[in-house]
């Protein structure tokens, strides 16, 4: 698990043609990125040609405009090939509110409806119920060989009496398929998660490996875009930084959890796709603080996770998008728009006009990733930059990541604006993060007695012998015990 190194992508959007077999063929590409395992949005069958995959109606058939499901097989067999793993999100406790057949002939199967445009939820209080979610979770991982599965965090269940369905469905998995190879069980960020993550002896996992922390993700994009009052939120934002990458979530139930407890991410297909227009980090901010932050999140010891196209700053933006039938297509699309009524610059029907149409068939094709920009300006000095970030943890961070133990990591915020953060590794070796994440020089820092791994930008190295950071600046620093 601690040379994990995810990608997240949406089979339709990945390429031109949306397909099964066009993921393979691009497989290469992320080979040569440096990640080390691939993460599907959910392939579950849903209704109409296209959908981000959580409004599904047959969770034990691949979707059909993916292709057929040996198509998937061999996929996941020509990744394992060339050395990565393949991940799945599994999503089968929601049904769609189209297709969705089940919830007819077997009405006390689902939790109560909400509205029309919600979908289903099945009824996971009941013993029938996690029994199939269960089976799905086994259906994926031994018919298609998968290396893992990220479940939703809310299937998390507090009432007394209940059935524990995460923990039921992991002592599944250990005891079927992960008894025999590698079987990655991740959850969906929930800070209830933590009970779920403890590892016994440092070696395996007693039921999850990590839980995606969407926690550092939003510290990161509030201090990148100036989402909060410039004062108090970055400040804010900064110690909640601090916070989760020296110990995951802030609060006292991570304490004693690993570092590689916690995958950090920059950007996701929900960050992205919640936005109205759907835009990607790097078109709402300055290349450089962005670079300081990507330095940052992808040299953290926690796995990090990117999401498709964010390695080559692809211009396509990820959007929600569905097919349904006419009269729900009608009622999604207003739906969609006014949810951004209370938001400026979408206050008035005139401005929400901008906002694509979920159900039109054309803002599912702007999604798709143009590839044939990869090795064009800007994109490719992206995709540089992300290779040789990604070089540097497989070669010096991932092989001292395992033997860590849960000993709280010390972090300092240095003059309102920047952090220091030391991690002592399995190996015993020191790795040290000193960062000035503002737009004015931090001064009076003392720089370790270390090997620089890498400094963003390049003159950050030089100017910390002098004790100073410039704007928007990282090194990362590693001492190897003899």
């Amino acid at each position: 698990w601690e040379e994990a190194i995810i990608y997240q992508l949406h089979v339709g959007a990945f390429t031109a043609q949306g397909t099964f077999a066009a993921v393979r063929e691009r497989l290469d590409h992320l080979v040569e990125l440096g990640v080390t395992a691939i993460q599907l949005l959910p392939v579950g069958a849903f209704a109409g040609a296209h959908n981000w995959g959580y409004d599904g109606v047959l969770p034990f058939a691949p979707a059909a405009s993916y292709g057929h499901p040996d198509e998937l097989k061999d996929l996941v067999q020509t990744a394992h090939h060339k050395g990565l793993m393949v991940l799945l999100d599994l999503a089968c406790h929601y049904f769609g509110p189209e297709g969705n057949y089940l919830s007819v002939y077997a009405p006390p199967f689902f939790a109560r409806r909400a509205t029309d445009l919600a979908g289903r939820s099945i009824d996971a209080t009941l013993a029938v119920a996690s029994e199939f979610v269960i089976h799905n979770a086994l259906y994926w991982l031994e018919e298609f060989h998968l290396d893992g599965l990220r479940l939703n965090a809310a299937m998390l269940q507090e009432h007394e009496g209940e059935l524990d369905l995460l923990e039921a469905l992991a002592d599944a998995v250990r005891e079927g398929p992960g008894k025999h190879r590698h079987c990655h069980l991740l959850l969906g960020h929930d800070q209830r998660a933590a009970r779920y993550l403890h590892w016994d002896d440092h070696s395996a996992p007693r039921h999850y490996e990590a839980v995606w922390n969407d926690a550092a993700q939003q510290a990161m994009q509030e201090m990148l875009t100036g989402a909060s009052a410039p004062a108090v939120g970055t400040a804010r934002s900064l110690d909640q930084l601090g916070t989760c990458l020296s110990r995951g979530f802030a609060d006292s139930a991570s304490d004693c959890l690993l570092p590689t407890a916690f995958v950090t991410f920059l950007q996701d297909y929900a960050r992205i796709g919640e936005r109205a227009l759907g835009e990607r980090l790097h078109q709402r901010t300055s290349p450089r603080p962005l670079g300081a932050m990507v330095a940052t999140s992808l040299l953290a010891p926690m796995p990090p996770a990117l999401f498709m196209g964010e390695e080559f700053a692809a211009a396509q933006p990820f959007l929600y998008f569905c097919d349904f039938n006419p009269e729900l297509v009608k009622n999604i699309a207003i739906n969609r728009r006014q949810s951004f009524a209370h938001q400026q610059g979408f206050r008035t029907t005139r401005t929400r006009a901008r906002i694509p149409d979920p159900t039109e068939p054309a803002t599912f094709q702007r999604c798709k990733l143009d590839w044939t920009s990869v090795s064009r300006s800007p994109h490719a000095d992206w995709l540089s930059f992300y290779r040789r970030l990604l070089a540097v943890r497989r070669r010096e961070i991932c092989p001292r990541l395992a033997g860590m133990h849960e000993e709280a990591v010390r972090y300092t915020l240095v003059g309102g604006r920047g952090l220091s953060i030391r991690w002592t590794l399995g190996d015993d070796s020191v790795l040290t993060l000193l960062a000035n994440y503002s737009g004015v020089p931090l001064e009076g820092l003392q720089r370790p007695a270390a090997a620089v791994l890498w400094a963003e930008p390049g003159e950050a190295d030089r100017a910390l012998t002098q004790g100073r950071l410039p704007p928007w600046s990282v090194v990362w620093l590693l001492r190897v015990v003899a």
